[in-house]
């Protein structure tokens, strides 16, 4: 598991490295956003965005198995969905594949998002993590139907109601960030104060501490 996140965290390094590189070269008057030079950017850019979400869900893994491993299948499909686009001629087709990709791994962020959360917070302020995750499926849904290709903001008061979903999506998520990483914090200080061993091993210990109190009185006794 240690090999495999290091592998995608080298990946996803590399890949920053090079989209950076790109972009620099782009302040210097290189045309990186035509042609051949447009595929290599965004190939590299995703396996960034995407090695790095892996890191990511393989912690997830670790904490719920199948919940990781759905996520992990899910954001697999959108980055293979992604290099198949930039790859072929797809990329400036527009076709249907292009928007079920989008979607997919529109997706697969938001999905990921929740688990991610919800594997950190478990049980703890279920009431907030509900309503959070109600808003982010109803911006999801939003924003699928503008990527689809419907005049979503042609529809009367439309624009402000998806303005105030999204700005409520983003406080509620930042709330739970916050609250998620106290939590994780409040744990860390209670591994400071406590030891973990297994269970044999304490009961040994327990049976030689008596085993030790004994010898003690037996000694006690003949002096």
């Amino acid at each position: 598991m240690e090999r495999t996140k290091k592998s995608f965290l080298i990946a996803s390094l590399v890949s920053l490295a090079i989209t950076c590189l790109f972009f620099i070269l782009a302040i210097f008057g290189v045309k990186v956003f035509d042609g051949i030079w447009l595929r290599f950017l965004l190939i590299f850019a995703s396996l960034c965005v995407g090695c790095g979400f892996l890191v990511n869900e393989l912690n997830v893994l670790k904490r719920n198995k199948i919940l990781g491993i759905l996520s992990i299948s899910f954001l697999s499909v959108s980055i293979i969905f992604a290099l198949i686009i930039f790859c072929t001629p797809l990329l400036d087709d527009g076709s249907i594949f292009n928007t079920i990709t989008a979607i997919i791994a529109l997706f697969s962020t938001f999905f990921m998002i929740i688990i991610s959360l919800a594997t950190k917070l478990e049980k703890k302020l279920l009431i907030l993590q509900i309503t959070t995750y109600i808003i982010l499926f109803l911006l999801e849904i939003l924003i699928s139907i503008l990527i689809a290709g419907y005049p979503l903001f042609d529809v009367n008061a439309m624009t402000e109601i998806f303005s105030v979903v999204c700005v409520i999506s983003v406080g509620l998520l930042i709330a739970l960030w916050i609250l998620s990483t106290k939590k994780t914090t409040n744990e860390g200080s209670l591994d400071k104060e406590y030891i973990k061993v297994l269970k044999q091993d304490y009961n040994k210990l327990i049976e030689e501490n008596k085993n030790l109190k004994k010898q003690i009185d037996d000694l006690t006794k003949k002096n």
